[in-house]
């Protein structure tokens, strides 16, 4: 009895410890779960949203109608009360996620979150984001009163929903803390984040090694600067030609990589998942195309969009409806910024695609006592500047900031000083540029808007109610010198400043009747755009050739095309096994791939077996370029795959091309059996196609698994391991009006306790588009639950 007691007590203790410790725990930045579940202060404390009617005294004179989906639906006489109705739904359903990456820019997250996100405002803090955003929004002031006025609406109707609504998001209860006052230049802040997701490249070492070492005639094979049978977004106006790399002056055996690993984040490493370097083929992009009247059976235009980007939820796009009384649009907005980037007035409607343009440069230093560098024959000192991070609940942290006359100074792992120049640094007009975009009326008017644009470099998709269709590649890419080809740059000579340079790409009314980009090179010409020949164009490639074969598109064809699964590159791995004879026992890989169309369905074992045999070859590439050219960076899959069918071309020194196709399969059916055992061709594609969307904080629980999505990188429905379509539109002209048709990955609340926190993700994952209500007469409206009435 005794013993039995003793036990008891025992275990009461340490369940009482365990209790203690699980409720006193702190996970990060947020709270104890004893914190976290007090009713009074707690999560449980935090009201649910009701649904009905709302009356809002305000001084603005709107109406707010919100539908099943979330979608707002905003009715107002002037568009400054719009942009004030728009502000207060962005934060109604995304202040947290507006919050955060405003403070991302600014180089304040780690004051707001906890020291695990010091790593991003050491990298943003320096650029002194704040400080230009402030001075933008002063000149817009006195040069454009009319935008001015228009963003500080915004700004006004954001800051009335907080004064009253400030305990409404969870996640400011976990953390502990309440939402801060909005600012109207933060909306400036935000062209300077997509600008690093979207443009942020710096292979340029791996250039300048690729340049070094290699002959030109083997830089033109394996690394084209101009590739040959590429379908470029304009029409091109200069042949392909060899790549002379004799005039290059700086020599360098250091090679270091920039890419940093591309681990799944959890919310320990969310500094580190903020400052993920990005390349030009890991995936980031979007597809737009648009057909006229010759191409289509309702003889009326249809432009299509979808952006590819990192998934969260919530996700970057907010769906809106504006209606004045003579500004209409309906679009994708991103929450803080009063703008749409994606959409359709009553006459014209756009679609956006990544630019993927190089705006980095490096510049290889020479120092002496890790303070000094060479320029000009002289040894001058590093500028230095100290910048003060606030860290919650710890000291203020010190950034040293070394930089030269080019930009901020990096010291490899290798003892190597480099200066980067970031042009994306410098000040932007793009929000202006889009506002203007929202009220262009003709191509005319949308062109023009365009030629301010600055950052991220877009490509935009047009159509109108006229039937007239375009393209503009727009954006600021450097006027380096002719002789610039994306090589480590000479930091002891003279610095130039590259201004932007003075051109505008863009084509309208093509006689193919057709035009689309997807992040390919803008047009072959002497400009250097980036090192696009290091990456594939399969899913251009796709896409050219579907529009080119169809005449008679239909709305439900053009969605149909949005989710289309082919992966092109199939047919340089069926000449491969037409060249070379394949051993009897890679026969099973061999037979389920012959007679294939492709198709990266989730429901196929061929879709398996063709990714695990698509993988093992870029390894075999990265493993190619190592031993046989020497090199770091891989050849693409697409150069790779042509040079082992090309019976007439080989490197120096010969090459057993049959040992490297015998390695792939061998290796592929290696890999195989490792991970599915002998059985792996009962085994389906969505074993691999599967991904999780994680919550914006990474916070176990609050994402989604998606399964048998199906796609990969090759196919116009893109699925990485990363990044997938953000949202789908379909734009169609209709009986003299624009009719869009959509589908949002997750929902449009960032609020963990919505119902439209994640409501669109399985129409998002079956392709399931939504009719758009985009109606003058509010009483029209249908499926409304939710009524705001300002006065």
């Amino acid at each position: 009895m005794k013993r039995n007691k003793t036990i008891k007590i025992v275990l009461f203790v340490l369940l009482s410890l365990g209790w203690i410790f699980i409720t006193t725990f702190r996970l990060g930045p947020f709270g104890s779960l004893g914190q976290l579940t007090t009713y009074k202060t707690g999560l449980l404390s935090v009201p649910l949203q009701s649904d009905g009617t709302q009356k809002i005294h305000s001084g603005q004179k709107l109406d707010i109608y919100v539908d099943n989906v979330g979608i707002p639906h905003i009715y107002s006489a002037t568009k400054n009360a719009a942009a004030y109705g728009l502000g207060y739904m962005h934060a109604k359903d995304r202040y947290f996620q507006m919050e955060m990456i405003s403070r991302i820019v600014q180089g304040r997250l780690s004051e707001f979150l906890w020291s695990g996100t010091l790593k991003s405002d050491k990298f943003w803090k320096p650029y002194e984001f704040e400080k230009k955003s402030e001075e933008i929004l002063q000149t817009y002031k006195k040069e454009n009163p009319e935008f001015y006025a228009y963003l500080q609406s915004y700004s006004d109707g954001v800051n009335a929903y907080l004064e009253k609504n400030e305990n409404t998001d969870p996640l400011y209860k976990a953390l502990g803390t309440a939402p801060r006052k909005w600012k109207t230049e933060y909306s400036l802040l935000f062209t300077w984040y997509m600008s690093y997701t979207l443009t942020y490249f710096d292979h340029h070492i791996d250039q300048q090694e690729i340049f070094e070492k290699l002959p030109g005639q083997e830089i033109t094979y394996f690394y084209p600067l101009q590739p040959e049978g590429i379908n470029t977004i304009l029409p091109s106006n200069s042949i392909p030609s060899s790549v002379n790399v004799s005039h290059l002056g700086v020599h360098s055996s250091e090679t270091a990589s920039l890419e940093t690993a591309q681990k799944e984040p959890s919310l320990f490493d969310l500094g580190a998942k903020l400052m993920t370097n990005h390349k030009f083929y890991q995936g980031i992009g979007s597809n737009n195309w648009v057909v006229n009247n010759t191409k289509t059976k309702s003889k009326k235009n249809i432009l299509a969009n979808d952006p590819h980007l990192y998934l969260t939820l919530p996700e970057a796009f907010y769906e809106a409806h504006i209606v004045t009384g003579a500004f209409k649009t309906y679009g994708f907005t991103i929450p803080g910024v009063p703008v749409v980037v994606s959409g359709h007035n009553d006459k014209i409607s756009w679609g956006i695609t990544n630019g993927e343009w190089d705006l980095v440069d490096r510049y290889k230093l020479r120092v002496k006592n890790d303070s000094l560098y060479l320029y000009e024959g002289k040894w001058i000192p590093f500028q230095v500047k100290n910048y003060t991070i606030k860290v919650k609940g710890k000291p203020d942290y010190i950034e040293k900031y070394r930089s030269t006359v080019q930009g901020k100074v990096i010291k490899e792992e290798n003892g190597q000083y480099y200066a980067q120049h970031w042009y994306v640094a410098e000040k932007s007009n793009s929000v202006k540029a889009m506002y203007e975009v929202m009220k262009s009326q003709n191509w005319n008017g949308f062109s023009t808007a365009l030629k301010d644009y600055s950052y991220p470099p877009q490509n935009f998709a047009y159509s109108d109610v006229e039937n007239n269709i375009g393209i503009v590649c727009a954006g600021e890419l450097p006027a380096r010198s002719t002789d610039y080809i994306g090589q480590v740059l000479d930091g002891t000579k003279k610095y130039i400043p590259a201004k932007p340079l003075d051109a505008f790409w863009s084509a309208f009314n093509p006689d193919k009747g057709f035009l689309f980009s997807a992040n390919q090179q803008p047009i072959q010409n002497n400009v250097y755009f980036g090192a696009h020949g290091s990456k594939d164009d399969y899913r251009a490639k796709r896409i050219y050739s579907v529009l080119e074969k169809k005449k008679d598109w239909s709305v439900p064809e053009i969605q149909k095309m949005q989710s289309d699964v082919i992966d092109i590159s199939l047919n340089d791995f069926k000449t491969l096994v037409n060249n070379y004879p394949v051993k009897e026992k890679y026969n099973g890989i061999v037979k389920e791939l012959k007679n294939w169309d492709g198709n990266m369905s989730g429901d196929g074992n061929q879709a398996l077996v063709f990714e695990m045999l698509r993988k093992v070859s870029i390894k075999q590439a990265k493993q190619f370029a190592k031993t046989r050219l020497q090199v770091k960076q891989e050849p693409s899959l697409q150069n790779f795959l042509k040079y082992l069918n090309d019976k007439n071309y080989a490197i120096p020194g010969g090459d057993n091309k049959q040992k490297i196709v015998d390695a792939i399969f061998e290796k592929t059916l290696d890999t195989l059996t490792q991970s599915y055992g002998d059985q792996w061709k009962k085994v389906t594609y969505k074993n691999m196609s599967k991904f999780n969307i994680n919550n914006i904080l990474f916070i176990p629980g609050l994402g989604e698994k998606i399964d048998n999505i199906g796609g990969n990188i090759n196919t116009i429905n893109i699925n990485t391991e990363k990044f997938h379509p953000v949202f789908r539109a379909v734009y169609e002209v209709k009986d003299g009006n624009i009719q869009a048709h959509t589908i949002l990955a997750g929902g449009q609340s960032g609020l963990i306790n919505s119902i439209h926190y994640k409501d669109q993700i399985e129409f998002w994952r079956k392709g399931q588009y939504k009719k758009s209500q985009f109606v003058k007469n509010p009483a029209k409206l249908e499926k409304i639950i939710n009524t705001i009435k300002f006065n």
